[in-house]
Order: C-alpha cells, then sequence, then structure tokens
C-alpha cells in the first residue's frame, strides 16, 4: 500500500513556502480558572512561565520535556474528535487510529518513545483513568470519561512522568486532562455538526453563571451518529454523553468542584485484517454484515461447501475462515463522578483532596463460527463481559518558601474486576442477538474471574532555588498494587485450571530527578531522570495483553514461586528550551532502560481466544532525540515543527525453562515503535477567521518481534478552516467550522497490533492485527450561544 511521496513533499514544501513569506508576531491569551482563588492565596511560586501558543512546544521551568494542547486548539478539530488525536501533534507521539477521528477504541492506539498505551499514565482533573486499554480493568478511555470539549487543557510529559500522577502502569510518559471550569456568565449553547458517512452530532450546553453563594455549574449533553466508512449491515457508531460540573467558592481561599460523567457508546467493529486479505479482498474489506453469508462462511470454515464473495479465491493459508465473520462491536457504559477541594491553609500551605467513584458495564460482541450453536447454528454470539466496580482518594500538601517548594500526597483506590467469556445462541435464520443490548441466557461459559486489587501510592518531591538561575529537583514514590483473583464457575476448560490466587507488584522506593538551569530570560538546559514500574494486568485466557493470571494454575503457580517481577523502567533525558515572543523552541536527547518486559505470544490466530505464553523477555534499549517549535510568523500565521528520531531495540533473545532458545528477537526493533515521526502544522488566525493545514508523518512499524513483518511508512494530510464571530444578532459565539482529514485521499495502515503481536509472520496471514485507514472525511459544525 504505498502512499504518493511526490505529493506529500510537494504539501510539506508549500506548507514551508507560505510559512516563509510571513512576519511580525501575534500573542494568544489563556482564559483564567476556578483555582485563581486559591492561587491568589498562596506564596509566588517558583518561576514557571506558561506559553500560550495554539500548539504549546515547551514549558520553561520544567525539568522534564513537558507539552500541552490548549482547548483552543482542540476545539479546532472536527467535533468528536478524540483529545488523544489533538496530543498527537506533539513529538515522540506516535497516534493510529482506523476511523477519522481517533474514537474507536478498539483500532486506535498511542504509544510514546517506545512505550505503549497501556505502559503510559492517563488521569483526568487527577482522577486516574487506568491505562485507557480497550479491555481497561481499572478506569475508562477519556473519550468516554469526559465530553470532547469540556477538556481545557492536556499536558504531555513523554518521558519522566509526572511524579504526582495517580497510575499503576506509568512506564514512560504521562497524559494529564483538566476539565474546564463553568463560565461565570449565564448562556447556552447550541452546536451541529456534520459530515462524511452520514454523520451527525448535536451538543447543548448550559451555564448557569455565577450564582448566590458563589456557586457555578454546566450542564452539557451530546449524541453522535455515524455510519463505519466501510462495512455492509449494521454499521452505526452512536455515542451518547451528559457532564456535569458544579465549582463552589468558599470563603476568600478554598475551592469546591463536584462533577459526574455518564457514557453510553457503542461501536461496530472494522473487521481487523492482514496484509494479504487487505490486497486481494480490497482495502475496503470488512465483516459480511449478511447473515446468509456468515452462515455459508462459517460451514465453509467447519468444510462444508464454499466461501462467499470474495474470499472464496484466497488459498487455504491465507485463513479464510477469518476473513469476515457476520459482525463484532464493543457496548460500554460508564458513570464517573468525584469531588475534590483546594485551599489556601496559611499564605504557603496549600491542601487539596480528590474523592471519585466509577462504574462500567461493558460487553464486546463477535459472532464466531468456531464454536457452534446448540440448535444447529454453525455460529455461536461470543461475548466478553466486563465489570468495573471502583473507587479511590487523592490528598497532598505543598509548602512554598522563597527558595523551596515541597510537595507530598497520598493516592488509594479499590476495584473490583469482573471478566467472563460467554457463548450464546444463534439461529439458521437469524443472529437473535441485536448489538445495541446485553445479551441474556448464555449457552456456554468458558470462563469467568474477578479481580479485586487494591493500589497505594505515596509521593515526596522538592525543588529547591539554589541561585536565581539554577534549581534542582528530588523526590519518590511508593507505589504497590496486589491483586487476587478468584475463579467464577466455567464449563470449557481444556488447556487446565484456569489461574486463581493473589500477586503483588510494585517498589518501595522509586526516586526521580531534576535541574533546570537558566542562561538567560530566554534560554534554559533541564535535565531528568526516574525510575518507574507497572504493575501486574489481571486478565483472563486471550486477551491481548500480558496477564500472570491468563494461564493455567500450574503455570501461574511458577510465577509466583520464582517471584515474578514486574515492568520497570529508568527514564533520563536532558534537553534545551527557548522562550520568545517570536519563537518557542525545544530540543532533547531521552534514553531509558526498560526492564523485565512480559510479553504475551499469541498461539494461533488470535480473534480464536487461544491462552497466551507470558514471558519475560528481559530488557529494552532506547535511544532517541525530539524537537519542536512555534514561530510566529506575522499576519497571523504561526509554523508549528515537531520532529522524533527514535530507536528501541530488545536486549535479549527469549529462552524457554530448559534453556533452549525460543525466539531470537536480541537487537530487533520494538514492535509499534517508528523510528521516525514528523509533524507540521501552518495555522492562521486573522480577526474572525482561521485555518490550518498540518501534516504527520510515521516510519516503517513493524508487526512481528522477529522484525519479518511490517507496514510501510505514511504521510497524511489535514486541513481546517473557520469563522467566529462574538455577536451575531441576538446570539453570541457563532461559529463555522469545516474540517477535512486525509486531505489526499491516501490508502495506508493504521493501527498494528489490534489482536497483539506474534513472534513471525512473514506472509501476514498468521495473525489477522492490522487496521487500515479512513478516507478523505469532510466534517462541518455551526455553533450559536444565547
Amino acid at each position: 500500500m504505498k502512499f504518493k511521496i511526490a505529493n506529500h513533499f510537494l504539501l510539506v514544501g508549500f506548507i514551508l513556502l507560505w510559512a516563509i513569506t510571513g512576519s511580525g508576531a501575534v500573542a494568544a491569551q489563556q482564559p483564567a480558572s476556578a483555582d485563581t482563588l486559591v492561587a491568589k492565596s498562596e506564596a509566588p511560586p517558583l518561576p514557571r512561565i506558561t506559553n500560550t501558543e495554539t500548539v504549546i512546544v515547551t514549558a520553561p521551568g520544567e525539568f522534564r520535556a513537558e507539552q500541552s494542547i490548549e482547548n483552543s486548539t482542540l476545539l479546532e478539530s472536527a467535533p468528536g474528535t478524540s483529545p488523544i488525536k489533538a496530543v498527537s501533534q506533539l513529538p515522540s507521539v506516535n497516534f493510529t487510529s482506523a476511523d477519522p477521528y481517533g474514537s474507536y477504541e478498539w483500532g486506535s492506539h498511542i504509544s510514546v518513545r517506545g512505550f505503549n498505551q497501556n505502559q503510559l499514565g492517563f488521569t483526568l482533573d487527577e482522577v486516574p483513568l487506568g491505562d485507557m486499554s480497550y479491555g481497561n480493568w481499572n478506569g475508562l478511555h477519556v473519550s468516554r470519561a469526559i465530553i470532547d470539549e469540556n477538556i481545557g487543557r492536556a499536558v504531555l510529559s513523554q518521558g519522566t512522568g509526572a511524579l504526582e500522577t495517580a497510575s499503576t502502569s506509568d512506564l514512560g510518559g504521562t497524559l494529564q486532562f483538566y476539565s474546564l471550569d463553568p463560565a461565570d456568565q449565564r448562556s447556552l449553547t447550541l452546536s451541529q455538526s456534520f459530515g462524511s458517512f452520514n454523520a451527525f452530532r448535536t451538543l447543548a450546553r448550559y451555564e448557569s453563571g455565577l450564582l448566590p453563594g458563589r456557586v457555578k455549574f454546566y450542564l452539557v449533553g451530546v449524541g453522535q451518529f455515524t455510519d463505519k466508512w466501510k462495512g455492509q449491515g449494521d454499521i452505526g457508531q452512536n455515542y451518547w454523553q451528559i457532564n456535569d460540573k458544579l465549582v463552589k467558592y468558599v470563603g476568600s481561599k478554598g475551592v469546591f468542584n463536584i462533577f459526574l460523567n455518564y457514557s453510553h457508546r457503542r461501536e461496530v467493529d472494522y473487521q481487523d485484517l492482514n496484509k494479504v486479505w487487505a490486497q486481494k479482498l480490497d482495502y475496503n474489506w470488512d465483516n459480511y454484515g449478511n447473515w446468509a453469508e456468515s452462515i455459508q462462511a462459517a460451514n465453509a470454515c467447519n468444510g462444508i461447501g464454499s466461501y462467499p464473495g470474495a474470499v472464496s479465491q484466497l488459498a487455504s493459508n491465507e485463513d479464510p475462515c477469518d476473513a469476515g465473520y457476520f459482525a463484532g462491536a464493543g457496548l460500554r457504559r460508564d458513570l464517573l463522578g468525584g469531588t475534590s477541594y483546594k485551599v489556601a491553609l496559611t499564605p504557603r500551605l496549600t491542601w487539596k483532596t480528590t474523592g471519585y467513584g466509577h462504574r462500567n458495564d461493558g460487553r464486546g460482541f463477535w459472532f464466531t463460527p468456531y464454536r457452534a450453536s446448540p440448535n444447529g447454528s454453525p455460529i455461536s454470539l461470543r461475548v466478553a463481559e466486563f465489570g468495573i466496580t471502583r473507587g479511590g482518594a487523592l490528598t497532598s500538601l505543598a509548602y512554598e518558601t522563597s527558595t523551596n517548594r515541597l510537595e507530598g500526597g497520598f493516592w488509594f483506590e479499590g476495584d473490583a474486576f469482573d471478566e467472563a467469556r460467554r457463548f450464546f445462541a444463534t439461529t439458521l435464520t437469524s443472529p437473535s442477538h441485536s448489538l445495541d443490548h446485553f445479551p441474556t441466557d448464555p449457552f456456554a461459559t468458558a470462563w469467568g474471574f474477578t479481580f479485586n486489587t487494591k493500589a497505594y501510592q505515596i509521593h515526596l518531591q522538592d525543588a529547591w532555588k539554589v541561585t536565581s538561575s539554577v534549581t534542582l529537583s528530588a523526590g519518590f514514590k511508593t507505589v504497590e498494587t496486589n491483586t487476587n483473583s478468584v475463579v467464577a464457575p466455567y464449563l470449557d476448560n481444556s488447556s487446565g485450571s484456569l489461574a486463581a490466587g493473589s500477586l503483588g507488584s510494585g517498589k518501595p522506593f522509586l526516586p526521580q530527578f531534576g535541574a533546570n538551569w537558566k542562561l538567560n530570560s530566554r534560554s534554559e538546559f533541564f535535565a531528568d531522570g526516574a525510575n518507574n514500574v507497572r504493575s501486574f494486568v489481571p486478565s483472563g485466557p486471550g486477551q491481548p495483553v500480558p496477564s500472570p493470571w491468563a494461564t493455567t494454575q500450574a503455570i501461574f503457580n511458577s510465577f509466583k514461586n520464582n517471584n515474578l517481577k514486574p515492568e520497570s523502567s529508568w527514564s533520563e533525558e536532558v534537553g534545551y528550551r527557548y522562550s520568545a515572543p517570536k519563537v518557542v523552541a525545544q530540543a532533547n536527547y531521552f534514553h531509558v532502560n526498560f526492564s523485565n518486559r512480559l510479553l504475551a505470544f499469541t498461539q494461533g490466530a488470535a480473534i480464536q481466544g487461544n491462552a497466551a505464553i507470558l514471558s519475560n523477555v528481559g530488557g529494552v534499549t532506547t535511544n532517541g532525540v525530539d524537537a519542536a517549535a512555534t514561530v510566529q510568523l506575522g499576519a497571523g500565521l504561526s509554523l508549528y515543527n515537531g520532529a522524533t528520531i527514535n530507536k528501541s531495540t530488545y536486549d535479549d533473545n527469549v529462552i524457554n525453562s530448559a534453556g533452549v532458545l525460543t525466539y531470537a528477537t536480541q537487537g530487533k526493533v520494538v514492535v509499534d515503535a517508528p523510528k521516525g515521526l514528523y509533524k507540521a502544522e501552518l495555522a492562521w488566525h486573522k480577526k474572525e477567521f482561521f485555518s490550518n493545514v498540518s501534516t504527520d508523518y510515521m516510519s516503517k512499524r513493524y508487526f512481528t518481534y522477529s522484525n519479518d513483518g511490517s507496514v510501510d511508512g505514511r504521510f497524511l494530510e489535514n486541513f481546517a478552516i473557520g469563522y467566529e464571530r462574538a455577536q451575531w444578532g441576538e446570539t453570541r459565539d457563532l461559529k463555522v467550522r469545516f474540517n477535512v482529514y486525509n486531505l489526499a485521499n491516501d490508502k495506508y495502515y493504521s493501527s498494528v497490533g489490534t489482536n497483539g503481536f506474534i513472534y513471525s509472520d512473514p506472509l501476514s496471514v498468521a495473525n489477522n492485527t492490522l487496521q487500515v485507514g479512513s478516507p478523505r472525511t469532510i466534517t462541518g459544525q455551526v455553533s450559536l450561544r444565547f
């Protein structure tokens, strides 16, 4: 699937040529938050400039590489776009998605400096979101946690991660989201968007304004409906969300917040592919969506008759059985709520505390030909059931003097995660089950678990201003998790008894160090290093995550008896920042030693759900450089560029218990870790108009550990244009926007590893684990505030 390189370089050249013709500078303003009242009561913090460009490429005064995206930039994306996709503009961020909005969770992945999504830390207003993986056991994806328009900013730390982040998965970076505060003025906002593939999205926002008692709140609801960009039958992607946030000022020194967010998401799956299918069956190949064809395919899979349509041309070694199913889908219902209180106890001492709770109910559907229904249908509905009930609290104190800022805190979370795999009957004439509802009355239960986890974290850190130009930081955190699994009654157990029992993970001392040296008002050097650990992931067999419980009891016992070690990392970086009215830039070198890497090697076709072999494959070494710059060109123009060169390789071969080489991985490049990334954006803001054009390059990626399976690099271009008017008749804030995704309408492979990774697949027929990207997609929006 080759892209037209010449066309892409012409577009990049056009961006640069357009940029060079400008001169002058413009500046943006950052809105105040509800915390301003508390901030006024505190002692002046250590020097830290807040850059307010559209894309914030650096954070002067910080000890680590830290960058952020503000609300104004997020709102320039197409409505319904995942905020993770907006963050992908930043260097070292590799984001891929099978849909144009980055919201389809199964086919959306983010990795940073060689660490994949479930090895990063994510929070919303300091509330942990877990690792945001598809079958999340201790959180939820940010797209379900909050409506996109309600995110005030997103802060990315690519390397050592923020020490105070509440996470059990943070090995190589943190991504912290912060919600908008309610406005001081009462209003009602209505927003309507529309677009390709029958996209239709309606948002309504009510702002109470500042009420007596110094209270304000907002209530926001959204319904988003679109079809998949390919496929037949039921292909609707439907999302409903409600967000409520209340802020109350307490005296002159305190702020109280409460929020309650509900999400109901229904996604029909895109079929996972291999390269042979994408070539022989067409780029737009997807599931059948037709019951008669699905029955015919299931019979052929069992040796009866022939496959329908184009699948019949596949050879027997090209896995025609898995080339198409009737359908797959995911249902998720989430309720996330919390309260927080921030207060200046004295002019120098600040206390903040947060409590939260989360309930999730989810189902993953797949109409499988590998298990017949009892009534004679060759297909059954296989359902992965998920349930999360968790609650926790965070509290911290910060004390500031003219030379020091000492901060420490504690986090606790209790989590009950239920996971099961059940089968439901279909008939020869009907699937019998809707993709919109949780099914009932299974005829079989393959397995079921309840995982009870307790997580604890303590952190303490100090920033010491040694001189007017040199500041040092030091801190540590203690992380401890303990998970106990209980096996539920089940019927099938062909591989032996399922694993039950408890395992603990964590470390009592995880240090973090940093330094910042200001050369002058514009230039500074920074350096930092940190040790991090990731807790064991509780999960049953057949999931694309490395879990000690996804095996037999005997193997689990061996893990426990031999003190299976959790994954850990040591990350360090050194960098330079430059901050001036017209130019803001940052460049840094990073190095990571990743130890005790756990990999689950999938056995057979991943979709079949076979138990994976969990192995400690030793270490991974990462070295790289990244750089980013935003230049104000005048006449409302700004140019952003970000580039990364990264090399992540396995340190060791995989050796089995008998000392025999099993997999030759030493020196191989880490899967889904591109060596090169480049991002550019030319933005124009002039009075009531704005426009931007961006490009995103990603180099070759491997999807096998032996590096014999890979997908080519790709360029993507996006375009946006809009008009905003502060007053329009009796209404305010008229906004009209158009966005174009994949401007050149390229064909390319998007996400890799959707079904996990295997050691070798040179012909790309052994593991359907690829997704292709969406074609050109146009979205329009009209918004009014009353």
